[in-house]
C-alpha cells in the first residue's frame, strides 16, 4: 500500500498569494477540501482492495499448503503396505474417498483462488483507471486555477499600480495643503507668541517696578527699625555700663578698705607675735637657769599667780602687756575679728600655760622664734 505522501498530491495546496479583486478565498477552499475528500475517499478503496488482494493471496497460498499435505498424505497412502494385514478393503476405499476429496478441495481452491484473483486485478485496475482519471481532472483544475489566479493577479498589479498613482497625486495635493496649513499656523502662532511676549514683558516690568519701590519702601523701615534698635542698645549698654562702673568702684572702694584693715590686722598679729616669742624666751632663759624644783612657782609667777609660801628671791623680768586690739571698721568685721583672735590666742598660750605647752599651742613658729632671736626680743641680762 502507497502512503497518502508519497503520492505527491495530498495533502493539497491550501495557501495561496492574496491579490486584490481575487476568488473567493472560502469558495476556492471549499472546492479544495470537496477533491481532497475524494482523493481520500479514492485512496481509501484503493487500500481495501489491495488489502482484499493481500488476504485472497493468504488464503490462497494456505490452500495451497493444505493440498499439499493432503497429496503427500495421498501419496503416503499409494505406497505398497509393508504387511500384509493392511491390504484390506476398508483401506482401500478410504484411500479412494481420500484422493476424490483431494482432488474436490484442489479444484475449488483453484477456482476459489482465480475468481479472487480476477475480481482483484479487476478492482483493481478500475482503481487505477479511476485514479488516473481524478489525478487528470485535478491537474487540469490546477492548471486552470494558476491561469485564474495569474489573471487576476495582473488583474491586481495593474489596479494596484493604478491606485499607486493615485495616492501619489493625492499625498502630493496633501502635502501642499497641509505645508499652506502648516504656515498659516506658523504665523498666528508667531503673532499670538508677539502679542504674548510683549504683555508679559510689560506685566513683568510692572512687577518689577513694584517690587523694587516695596523693597525699597521695606528696606526703609527695616533701616530706621535698625537705627532705632541700635540707639536704644546703645542707651541700655550706656546705662548698664555706668551702673557697672559705680558698682565697680563701691566694690574697689570696699576692697580697698578691707585690705587696709586686713594690714593692720596683720600688722597687729605680728606685734603680737612678736611679744608672744619675747615671753616664750624669756620664760624659757628662767626655766633653764631654775633648778627643777623651783620650776612649777617660777612658772607660776610667770603667769601672774603669787605663792604665799614661798616668796621670790629675785625679782623677775617684767612682762610687758598686750596692747589692745583695735576695733574692726565697718563692713568687715567678721574677717578682722578672725585675725585678731587667732594671734592673740597664740600670745595668750604662750603667756597664761607653761612653757611647754606654749610652745607646743601656739603657732608652729613660736618655738623656732623664741630660740632663734632672743636678742632680738630684747631680752634683759640677768
Amino acid at each position: 500500500m502507497v502512503p497518502e505522501r508519497d503520492n505527491g498530491l495530498l495533502p493539497l495546496r491550501r495557501e495561496y498569494t492574496e491579490a486584490w479583486r481575487g476568488f473567493d478565498r472560502t469558495e476556492v477552499r471549499q472546492y479544495l477540501d470537496h477533491l481532497e475528500g475524494q482523493l481520500h475517499r479514492l485512496i481509501t478503496d484503493r487500500d481495501a482492495a489491495a488489502a482484499q488482494v493481500a488476504t485472497l493471496s493468504r488464503e490462497l497460498e494456505t490452500t495451497r499448503g493444505e493440498v499439499s499435505k493432503l497429496q503427500s498424505r495421498v501419496e503416503e497412502l499409494m505406497k505398497p503396505p509393508e504387511r500384509l494385514e493392511d491390504l484390506d478393503e476398508r483401506m482401500q476405499r478410504t484411500v479412494t474417498l481420500a484422493n476424490a476429496r483431494a482432488e474436490e478441495i484442489t479444484k475449488r481452491a483453484q477456482v476459489a483462488a482465480e475468481k479472487h484473483w480476477a475480481s482483484s486485478t479487476e478492482a483493481s485496475t478500475k482503481l487505477r483507471e479511476r485514479y488516473h482519471r481524478l489525478v487528470e481532472e485535478l491537474d487540469k483544475q490546477a492548471e486552470a486555477l494558476h491561469s485564474e489566479h495569474e489573471a487576476a493577479l495582473q488583474e491586481t498589479r495593474a489596479e494596484v499600480q493604478r491606485l499607486t498613482v493615485e495616492a501619489a497625486q493625492r499625498r502630493e495635493l496633501l502635502d501642499n495643503e497641509a505645508e499652506r496649513k502648516r504656515r498659516k499656523i506658523e504665523r498666528d502662532f508667531d503673532a499670538k507668541i508677539t502679542a504674548e511676549r510683549t504683555a508679559h514683558e510689560k506685566m513683568i516690568a510692572d512687577q518689577r517696578t513694584a517690587s523694587k519701590n516695596q523693597a525699597e519702601r521695606r528696606i526703609s523701615e527695616a533701616t530706621a527699625e535698625a537705627t532705632r534698635r541700635v540707639e536704644e542698645a546703645t542707651a541700655e549698654a550706656k546705662r548698664r555700663l555706668d551702673e557697672a562702673t559705680t558698682q565697680a568702684a563701691q566694690r574697689t572702694t570696699a576692697a580697698t578698705r578691707k585690705v587696709e584693715r586686713l594690714a593692720e590686722i596683720r600688722e597687729q598679729a605680728r606685734k603680737n607675735l612678736a611679744m608672744a616669742d619675747e615671753v616664750l624666751g624669756r620664760s624659757e632663759n628662767l626655766l633653764t637657769a631654775l633648778p627643777s624644783e623651783s620650776v612649777l612657782p617660777a612658772a607660776s609667777k610667770l603667769v601672774g599667780g603669787d605663792d604665799p609660801a614661798q616668796p621670790d628671791p629675785s625679782p623677775g623680768p617684767v612682762e610687758p602687756k598686750a596692747a589692745p586690739s583695735p576695733k574692726p571698721k565697718s563692713g568687715n568685721g567678721s574677717g578682722a575679728k578672725a585675725t585678731t583672735g587667732n594671734g592673740s590666742s597664740g600670745s595668750g598660750g604662750a603667756t597664761e600655760s607653761s612653757a611647754g605647752n606654749g610652745a607646743k599651742n601656739g603657732n608652729g613658729s613660736t618655738s623656732n622664734g623664741a630660740k632663734s632671736q632672743p636678742q632680738a626680743a630684747g631680752k634683759p641680762s640677768s
